[in-house]
Parts: structure tokens; sequence; C-alpha cells
């Protein structure tokens, strides 16, 4: 068995993904099919949205989106093996029909669970719903597969930061996940409104509370069944490819990758962090590796599925971190090398710890500017939208104050532990070591995929572009210069009637 590669273990294999339709869900696919050519099917949970059926929003995954470009050209007949499941992880028995349920139950042996709610808002119902309710309800589909090797749940390092160290183990939540359930279900919305502050607790937010609450669920699921294989890999904040499947490729604007955006537009110009402390971040291909090798793991090696498996995926410690100013440092120095062909004014940033300091930037750099350019909208007879956008972005920023502010110590060893048990051909196939990162080559990988894919400048435009981000620095150099000689010229006029009188 032990002989049996990466590869080789998901030969012949069915497999069945959530969150398929989510950035880190088209990277895992994407993956699956690319390393592992000889996988038998990969089942996709996808819901209907606004009117568009699963099998149609499957297709128009794979026929537009750039994660599976190389699959298109290279194996297109490896996207064949996709098929789509109705369904949705917010309802009862995931909302799949009875003749999808009997072709999983058939057929499937490994499960990938990343479908989330994300967002770090307050609305705990939601978040209970998809983030608590929705693992459950997987696991149980999971007792029903006749050939469960392993299911992998998606969880997140920052499900218990309430603690300051935190090692690869499930802690037990303040309130017990069936009875808080039980109590959401029972209060109507403004009841619950109100409550939700108490009910979180020392939790930052809805997310990082039903996460946790997440994995309790699942641990009491498996000490009940005393045979559950289940390993939980918990990835750090989720940015931009390294390698796979295009490096530099991101498709949503979430944490560290919206605020490049916004920078390199010229959108952003202060940012509230410490800037001395680890910034935790992690390419996205490096969790998906790891999700795929521990489910190998878990499978081949694990003796007795009593025990769950918890994996961190981030940049820990002393092994390859990256602060704050060196993100802002290497950052800046990738703007010049890629810098947008449309830019509000040139990219520059600023991190602060003072709230005051903050507070004044954001009114001299962000809501001065927005009022006065949507004044001038206004006055143009068009539409102004400066200022909301800017009440949005800063209503995002201060959700990750909490996360800028603070650094925890993760005792991290399952990960190197299963390096070690991997052949030299998986280790460079499904590499998920994050001490091989250059940081500062990765920067600019990370900002011309901000560029390409999220902002959607073409890389033909780039020598434009350059010219003239030289023109608006030359601007901003005469402006200062000018901005200087008025201090200047004041203080002299101050001088000459003080003195020559």
């Amino acid at each position: 068995m032990a002989d049996i590669s990466i590869q080789h273990f998901y030969g012949g294999r069915s497999v069945f993904v959530t969150g398929a339709t989510g950035f880190m869900g088209k990277v895992l696919v994407e993956k699956l099919l690319r390393s592992c050519s000889d996988i038998d099917t990969i089942y996709l949970l996808i819901r209907t949205k606004r009117d568009v059926i699963p099998s149609t929003r499957l297709q128009e995954l794979i026929t537009n989106s750039q994660a599976f470009e190389w699959l298109r050209q290279n194996q297109p007949d490896a996207l064949k093996k996709l098929i789509p499941i109705s369904g949705d992880v917010s309802l009862s028995n995931l909302g799949i029909s009875p003749s999808d349920m009997r072709e999983l139950i058939d057929n499937v042996s490994v499960v990938f669970h990343l479908a989330a709610r994300v967002k770090l808002d307050n609305n705990l119902r939601e978040a209970m719903d998809c983030n608590v309710k929705g693992p459950k309800r997987v696991a149980i589909l999971c007792r029903q597969l006749k050939n469960l090797k392993v299911l992998v749940h998606v969880s997140t390092t920052y499900s218990n930061v309430d603690k300051k160290e935190l090692a690869e183990q499930i802690y037990t939540a303040s309130l017990d996940p069936q009875k808080l359930m039980d109590l959401v279900d029972s209060m109507d919305d403004q009841l619950l409104a109100s409550s939700t502050k108490q009910l979180i607790g020392n939790s930052p937010n809805v997310y990082a509370y039903t996460k946790a609450l997440g994995e309790n669920v699942l641990e009491d699921l498996v000490q009940c069944e005393g045979r559950f294989p289940l390993v939980i890999v918990r990835p750090s904040t989720v940015i931009a490819a390294i390698r796979e499947p295009i490096p530099g490729w991101v498709d949503d604007f979430n944490g560290h990758s919206g605020l490049l955006a916004g920078m390199l537009k010229g959108f952003i110009n202060t940012v509230k962090a410490n800037a001395e402390l680890i910034t935790d971040l992690i390419p996205v291909d490096i969790p998906i590796n790891l999700m795929i090798a521990a489910a190998w793991d878990k499978g081949i090696y694990e003796t007795s599925n009593e025990t769950i498996s918890v994996y961190y995926s981030l940049i820990i410690g002393t092994l390859n971190p990256i602060r704050w100013w060196e993100f802002k440092l290497w950052g800046m120095r990738a703007f010049d090398k890629f810098p947008c062909k449309e830019m509000m004014r040139c990219p520059s940033v600023e991190i602060r710890t003072n709230n005051m300091i903050y507070e004044i930037e954001l009114a001299l750099y962000h809501k001065m500017p927005a009022f006065f350019m949507d004044a001038v909208t206004r006055l143009s007879g068009k539409k102004p939208f400066l200022t909301r956008l800017y009440q949005r972005t800063h209503k995002v920023m201060s959700c990750v104050e909490f996360y800028n502010l603070r650094e925890w110590h993760f005792v991290s060893r399952n990960a190197s532990y299963l390096m070690g048990k991997m052949s030299d051909d998986d280790r460079n196939t499904f590499n998920f070591d994050v001490r091989q990162i250059d940081w500062e080559s990765y920067l600019e990988i990370y900002v011309s995929g901000v560029r390409q894919f999220l902002i959607k400048d073409d890389l033909r435009t780039l020598p434009a572009a350059r010219n003239n981000l030289k023109r608006m620095k030359r601007f901003r150099a005469l402006v200062r210069l000018f901005m200087l000689g008025l201090v200047l010229f004041f203080f002299y006029a101050i001088w000459w009637k003080l003195f020559t009188n």
C-alpha cells in the first residue's frame, strides 16, 4: 500500500465536490483533472442561480473560466468527466434528487466539501445554515456512500482566533452547536440580529464563529459513528495561484486581492495594519495540493478512522513569513512593472496602526477626493458613484482590521509529516512546501495576475500603461514641488513681515 502514488489512488475513483464554482473549487477540479488523468468521474454540486440551471452553469464554467484554459487546450476530453449534480448545501439532503443520490451512493469514494458562506458580516442565520448545517448534511451523505474513503472538509485558520496559540486540533465551542442551531431557528430576524454579538462571543465575525462550529459538528459525528474518515484543512488567506492553473490566476476580490486591485488603480491609499506583523497568505494551489494529498494519506495509510486529521495551510512562524511592510515594499515595486491602463492616481499606500492618523488619511485620500469628483460628476449631468464605492470599500476594510492588527502562533506539523510520506514525483506534482516561495518574485506574479484577471487589463496594454504611469509620476512631482513652493513662500512672507518692519 505504501507504494501507491497519489495519482494511482485517484485512478478509477469518483469524487464529489461542493463549492466547485468558487475560487478554490475551480482550482481543485482543474488540478484533479490535470494531474490525476485516470480519475473516473467528478460530481459537482451546483445550485440553480438566477434561473441558470446547473448543467448550463457547468458548461459556462468550463467554457469561459481561464482556470480551465490548459485543459481546454491539452486535455479537452478530461472535461467530460465533470457531472453536475443539482443541489444546495443549505437544503435538506443537499437538495439532491433520489436518482442522483443513488448514483453518488454507488460510485463516490472521495468527498471534498468546500462550499461555505465567506461574508464577514453578521447574518448569523445564513452563516449557520451554510457553515454549520452544511457540513452536517454533507457528512450524513457520506455515511451512506458504499465505498467512502475520506471526507475532506475545508475550514479556516481563523476559526478559533480567541486563542493566541492554535494547534492542529478541534477546539470545543462555548455553545453546543445543535442547541445553537435550534435557538437560531426559533428566533425571528430582528431578535437574532440584536443577539448575534452576544452569541458569537469573542469571535470577530459570524464567519469565523460558524466555521469553528462546523468543525465541532463533524467531530461529534465522528465520535458517534466510530469509523468516519475525516480530514480538515485550514487554509489562511487564500490568494492568487503561484503555479497552477495559471501563475497569478485569481477570480475574486476577497481579502488581499481586492486590496491589491484597489491599490493598483490608485483607489486605496491607506490601510490599517501593523507593518511589523506577519500577514498569513497562501497561494491557492498550495492548499489545493495539500487537500488532494491529505485525502490520499487518509485513504491509504490511516488504520483508525476514529481520529480526525487536521492540517494548517499557511505561512507560519519562521518557515517563510511575509510581513506587512514587505508586502507593501514588493507590491509597490511590482506596481511599477505592471501598472493599470487607467488609474485614479499614482499607486501609493500607507500602513497605519494609529487610528487617528488612519482616519485623517481616509478623509484626505479617499473621502474628500470622492466628494469633489462626485460633485463634478453631478455638474456634468451624470450619476455620482465614487462616494458610495468608497463607503462599501471602507466597510469591507473595517471587517478585516481585526486580522491586520494581530498575529497568532500556529502549531503546524502534519503537513511536514505528510510530505515525508510522499514520493519525489508526488512532491513535485502536488507541491505544498511553503518554504519554496520567493515572496518578492511571487508578488510580481500576484500583481500581474490581479491586473490581468481581476481588472481585466490586457497584457498588450503594458507599454502604454507604463508610459502613462511615468507621466502621472512627473505630474505628481510637479504638484508636490508647487505645494512645497507655496509653503516656503508662506514662511518667507511671515519672516519678511516680522523681521523687515
